[in-house]
């Protein structure tokens, strides 16, 4: 049964159906869950010939104008674009006015063992049934065989914009999108890089890695719970409870709380060295999306891979729920948005 709307039929894919509403977090996602499952509508309306050819017609002129406002559309778009990175190179940073290359700085990560998934039976027990799979429940226990480099921080608008001007131009996993990669609200140098998606970030940790001469790519989920557990079971690298200005998310205590991401290194670090693994922006991982761990969790999803990808670490917009190290985010790898960004993991050339 459809929902009607002012006169219209809202609905959504059937795949949508099942998710949870506490997952969701900003207005557009909330009214694109809540809204019902697309079905097929047959129509009682059968036109004749004439009807017939006269849509073909209209079809075929709408079409014509269409393609002619794209053409001349794209003068349009890219002048903005190059508007949006002169303003980001034009901004209060030394190493952007003189279009010096800024790489991450980069933290050792040993290998070792670890629980992946929520930690905490009490708290599992509380949660619903179609909730656990965003939690890792049921858990599984991960060996990582071999250290690996994580960036210290995640990749700011500084770095990324240095990918950008080596590129010279959009590189061409983004060249379908008219959102700016290094962000349309977030052209400060030590915010970190949003409105990215998955295959820009996955084009930028390739050429990081030329650069520092290693092999570079986003984590797996496997290893990005890994790093930002730093040997700690409990649900925060600092503890078990949220406390306050330990980080940034909705209600979290900073001045930043559901507002905007803060620049980074705001707050401690793990134990590891890594800051920001819980709140900030949501991180993305190179794995696709399962519901339960089946060992898609230590793999990347091939570029080409249809599908949703998992995002780590919770974001500015959400509460302290989804800052857990257990917590998993589940979204289309061509999406962006203001409270999604990346961090980068490498190994050696031998590795």
């Amino acid at each position: 049964m459809h929902e009607q709307r002012s006169g219209q039929f809202s609905c959504r894919p059937a795949e949508y159906a099942e998710k949870p509403l506490s997952i969701y977090r900003t207005q557009f996602e909330r009214q694109f869950a809540t809204t019902v499952p697309c079905k097929k509508m047959k129509t009682q309306y059968n036109p004749g010939k004439g009807s017939v050819r006269f849509l073909l017609l209209s079809r075929f002129l709408w079409i014509s104008v269409i393609a002619i406002l794209v053409i001349m559309s794209v003068p349009f778009v890219t002048s903005i674009y190059d508007k949006l990175i002169r303003d980001q190179m034009n901004s209060d940073s030394d190493s952007m006015q003189s279009g010096e290359i800024i790489l991450p700085e980069l933290v050792l990560i040993p290998a070792g063992s670890f629980d992946m998934g929520e930690q905490n039976a009490a708290f599992r027990e509380n949660l619903k049934e179609e909730e656990k799979k965003y939690f890792g429940i049921p858990g599984k226990h991960i060996q990582i065989d071999r250290p690996f480099y994580m960036s210290k921080y995640e990749i700011t608008n500084e770095q990324y914009g240095s990918y950008l001007r080596a590129q010279k131009s959009r590189n061409p996993a983004e060249k379908n999108s008219n959102i700016p990669p290094a962000g349309q609200e977030n052209t400060a140098a030590k915010l970190p890089a949003v409105e990215i998606n998955w295959q820009g970030a996955m084009a930028y940790a390739a050429w990081l890695g030329e650069q520092k001469q290693l092999s570079c790519r986003l984590p797996t989920e496997a290893e990005w719970e890994y790093a930002a557990r730093a040997g700690l079971k409990t649900a925060y690298p600092w503890g078990n409870e949220v406390g306050s200005n330990n980080a940034n998310c909705s209600e979290c205590g900073s001045q930043w709380d559901s507002h905007q991401a803060a620049p980074v290194g705001q707050f401690k670090a793990n134990p590891y060295g890594l800051y920001d693994t819980s709140g900030n922006v949501w991180e993305w991982t190179c794995s696709s999306w399962h519901d339960q761990y089946d060992g898609q969790e230590q793999q990347c999803a091939r570029m080409d891979e249809f599908g949703s990808r998992v995002l780590r670490g919770g974001s500015w917009a959400y509460d302290s729920k989804y800052m857990r190290s257990s917590v998993r985010g589940e979204f289309d790898a061509g999406i962006r948005y203001n409270n999604f960004g990346f961090r980068v993991m490498c190994l050696s050339p031998a590795q």
